[in-house]
């Protein structure tokens, strides 16, 4: 299967883009590239984020690099599914992905958020005509039954109190042959040791799934899931934090496997946090793109 790269293009600032010109955003290859470039320039992603207190980006901060890396390629992974299709993107943050899709040719976006201050971002105010932010939670969205063709939901099941009933509102408004794709962590890498109903390290997340526990749960929903990730883990160190996460207290095993993340401050590149075909391997972030709702 195809492997899904970031243009390292953009992630240059808008004035050292080679070949920028005022009206190159008119080409389809360089309407993409230069519209994600204004975004990451409007966000500053790369100096950083901070995070909110629903754990969204906005804004400067101290977010590491390699975590918008993270987030950047999970956007244009799904980006890749939306053209000419009426797209829902959930839990849509500050509409980084949600412009994305815009630009890489959907026929709608419509993008939700909880948290009406969430996409009213600086220099965004003018949208393009096929986008629309609207205020509205997971679990229940103003769209009319089998009425979307895609849609993108990343890193938000862990955030929900009852993932069912979201999954369910997913069957609802998807039409019969429309695509999800969802993300999430993978408990065994960022909270080795610990079972489903256990608290985990980062205070916003009511739970995190293991790999198997996650594709049951889609299944549920789902007559096809197809596995992807991020970050792929060996095997033998997956195993080893595991049982350290079962014996060392106070989430000893998380505090080491994020110390040990440290160089990436200086190392981190785009193409490290490609989404790949499972494959086989363990991954630190688990995607899914799902087909045929039940």
């Amino acid at each position: 299967m195809e492997q899904w790269h970031i243009n390292s293009q953009a992630f240059l600032p808008l004035r050292e883009h080679p070949g920028h010109t005022e009206s190159c955003c008119s080409g389809t290859c360089a309407k993409n590239r230069c519209i994600f470039i204004e975004m990451l320039r409007c966000v500053n992603v790369l100096s950083g984020m901070t995070l909110t207190q629903k754990e969204r980006m906005a804004g400067l901060g101290n977010v590491p690099r390699w975590v918008a890396y993270e987030h950047l390629a999970r956007y244009e992974f799904a980006s890749t599914f939306v053209k000419d299709r009426v797209v829902i993107d959930c839990a849509c943050g500050a509409g980084i992905g949600s412009r994305l899709f815009a630009a890489s040719g959907a026929r709608q976006v419509e993008a939700f958020d909880i948290a009406a201050d969430s996409f009213a971002q600086p220099g965004t105010a003018r949208e393009p005509g096929n986008l629309r932010f609207r205020v509205a939670g997971a679990q229940m969205l103003p769209m009319p039954d089998q009425s979307a063709d895609v849609y993108v939901s990343l890193e938000t099941i862990e955030h929900l109190d009852d993932d069912r009933t979201f999954l369910a509102e997913v069957r609802r408004v998807l039409k019969p042959d429309g695509v999800f794709v969802c993300s999430t962590p993978d408990r065994t890498v960022t909270n080795p040791g610990r079972r489903l109903p256990d608290r985990v390290w980062n205070r916003f997340h009511l739970r995190e799934y293991s790999r198997d526990e996650f594709v049951a749960l889609l299944q549920t929903a789902f007559e096809e899931v197809q596995m992807h990730g991020q970050n792929p883990q060996s095997a033998a160190w997956v195993k080893l934090i595991g049982v350290a996460g079962r014996f060392i207290p106070l989430h000893g095993a998380v505090r080491l496997n994020q110390a040990l993340k440290a160089p990436k401050l200086f190392t981190a590149k785009p193409e490290q946090h490609l989404v790949l075909p499972e494959q086989g391997r363990i991954f630190e972030y688990l995607v899914a793109v799902c087909r045929r709702p039940k």
